[in-house]
């Protein structure tokens, strides 16, 4: 290609429309601006005459971006229209035109990020970050990120450079600046392949993740202002960092659970322990200490009834639609509730004389603190005060719940329909209730403690829920109904005849049957179930784990989103709660059913109405 070398001012230039780059044309041109108002134009423009009489001008046939840039500076005033562009021109027919177009673009190779990046860094010692950013129309972090990966091991950029390695697996050994570690976990791995999360997490074995629960109890600044390192990886947006100091972060730790714990002492308690972490299964087998309860009055019961009342309206608007404003909402409404409801009751000093109270740190980095434990090995108690802890422990079993009144009942709903089918198979266990039921009521002036409405009032569960007609406890009673329903008599009068006709084994399982239909272990808001459902849930051994699982259609989509992540905390590990999180509430409820089917998980509702009572929870 030849031509003649001329400066032309940047006003006779135009753009041509033989330019064979249609695509993608605007592309970096602010980037391309100022790398030229930086360096200058190291590259000439390519144009030919107008030969249209008159203006004396040129189009521009290969150089379209840079003439594009030019003029973006020329209309920032940093350049003026008659500045003087180097081009090369040219005389050729118009067909050779499109030639050189499509030979200087098809020709030109972008340069290997490598060559960037180590560039870059011989800028470095001439320039701050902040300023090549500038001289290169590119973002700060930009530049730090490229500054970063010319600080890899240069065996590990020889490898990228031969294509061993990928640009991604390269920006993971970014996490540390000790090159020796960095090409021990390449070269020495025993796996065939590394992907990006498992080169970081080998470089960061001896490190705490920014969003450990320890890091979040502490936070981040208190750990930096002990000393703490913490290393950020430039190329990991999602990820806080890594505490390079976890020797340190356990400290810090085991000062702030130790202050708060001499804090909980103060109030008087036996003892008062320190634990890393909260073990509700290992809670489960603390008893309760009784507290003394009193009535609410006044505003704070009107206040009470009415976020009880916002509660409900909330949390079923977030089952229909997400809402950050109502989720922020319903924490506050849920948080302004247990405050009223913890007026209701304190503890005695007699009470916390004989309980204590462990500290320690929930799943998402916040300080729980667990009052009124009693150890089994504590007390010994008498059947009497067993029976009055049973009695306290229905009354409450809602608020220890924490879930919506909806879903207590509902739940309440299940474990009536396992006891009916239960109860109904035991003839003597219904005969010995039925004979309680009568005896409480004739010899002890009806003291109403029975679970059985013994005016043979029958119980419609599918009245107080809409899942439990689907369960399989259900299913079998309402066979166990229709096989009845088809021996009776058709007409009334010819019962009694009837029932005296039938053996005594079918009197029982009639009788049964008949107690299995009065039973009544719902709980609704205002109105806490009756203890005798706990005595029969113990003496029938129930084990409600063989009649009811959480599904995501039928429990877990009618909690909320955290709710769901305290449940899988507690059924499966912290860890999958905190992959769980941050996902759509249809997708978190589904992956949850997988986790808690596999480790057979009950809601406290049901745990201390069956498995606890049976000593399954271990």
């Amino acid at each position: 290609m030849s031509g003649q070398l001329k400066a032309i001012p940047l006003g006779q230039l135009k753009p041509s429309k033989h330019n064979v780059r249609k695509t993608d044309r605007g592309a970096d041109i602010e980037a391309l601006a100022a790398n030229i108002e930086a360096n200058g134009l190291l590259e000439n423009l390519v144009v030919r005459p107008i030969a249209d009489g008159k203006t004396d001008s040129y189009e521009v046939i290969a150089g379209g971006r840079r003439l594009a840039a030019l003029k973006l500076l020329a209309k920032r005033k940093v350049i003026g229209a008659k500045h003087a562009v180097n081009c090369l021109v040219l005389a050729e027919d118009e067909a050779n035109v499109a030639e050189v177009s499509l030979s200087e673009n098809f020709a030109r190779m972008p340069l290997h990020p490598a060559d960037q990046f180590e560039a870059f860094a011989a800028l470095a010692a001439d320039f701050s970050a902040e300023e090549i950013a500038a001289r290169f129309g590119v973002s700060p972090i930009f530049v730090a990120q490229r500054l970063k990966l010319a600080s890899v091991s240069p065996r590990l950029v020889a490898e990228y450079r031969k294509g061993d390695m990928t640009l991604e697996q390269l920006t993971a050994f970014t996490v540390t600046d000790d090159q020796a570690a960095q090409e021990a976990v390449w070269f020495n791995s025993p796996y065939d392949h590394l992907s990006t999360a498992g080169i970081r997490r080998l470089l960061t074995q001896s490190e705490v993740e920014a969003n450990d629960r320890r890091a979040r109890f502490i936070g981040l600044k208190a750990y930096e202002e002990a000393g703490g390192i913490v290393v950020r990886d430039l190329f990991d947006e999602e990820n806080e960092g890594y505490l390079a100091d976890g020797q340190l972060l356990d400290r810090l730790v085991a000062q702030k659970l130790e202050a708060a714990a001499e804090t909980v002492r103060a109030e008087g308690w036996s003892w008062v322990e320190v634990h890393l972490d909260t073990d509700l299964a290992g809670l489960s087998r603390f008893e309760r200490a009784e507290k003394t309860l009193i009535t609410l009055e006044g505003e704070d019961q009107e206040r009470l009834v009415s976020l009880c009342r916002r509660y409900d309206n909330l949390a079923a608007g977030l089952e229909e639609q997400e809402s950050e404003d109502a989720e922020v909402e319903f924490d506050r409404v849920s948080v302004e509730i247990a405050e009223l409801q913890s007026k209701r009751g304190f503890w005695s000093e007699d009470a916390k004389a004989g309980a204590g109270a462990i500290v320690g740190i929930d799943w998402q980095g916040g300080l729980h603190i667990s009052r009124g434990l009693v150890r089994p090995d504590e007390k010994v108690r008498s059947e009497l005060a067993a029976d009055e802890e049973i009695v306290s422990a229905a009354k409450h079993s809602a608020a220890k719940a924490g879930y919506a009144d909806s879903v207590v009942l509902d739940l309440s709903a299940h474990r009536t329909a396992v006891l009916r089918v239960v109860i109904a198979q035991k003839p003597s266990l219904a005969l010995g209730a039925l004979v309680h039921a009568f005896v409480e009521q004739l010899f002890y002036r009806g003291m109403g403690t029975s679970c059985l409405s013994v005016t043979a009032s029958e119980i419609y569960l599918d009245r107080s829920s809409d899942t439990v007609a689907g369960s399989r406890a259900a299913s079998e009673f309402a066979a166990q109904h229709e096989a009845w329903q088809s021996r009776l008599p058709e007409l009334v009068d010819g019962l009694w005849p009837w029932i005296v006709g039938l053996g005594q084994h079918d009197q029982l399982a009639l009788l049964a049957h008949c107690a299995a239909l009065t039973v009544n272990a719902l709980e609704t808001p205002g109105r806490p179930s009756s203890r005798d459902w706990r005595v029969l849930a113990q003496a029938a051994s129930v084990d409600m784990r063989d009649w009811w699982q959480p599904t995501a259609h039928g429990f877990l989509n009618r909690l909320t989103k955290k709710e769901i992540l305290v449940a899988v905390s507690e059924g499966a590990s912290p860890e999958d709660a905190r992959r769980l999180d941050g996902r759509k509430k249809e997708e978190m409820a589904s992956a949850a059913e997988k986790l808690l089917e596999a480790t057979r998980w009950l809601p406290l509702t049901l745990i201390s109405s069956f498995c606890q009572l049976n000593g399954q929870v271990s």
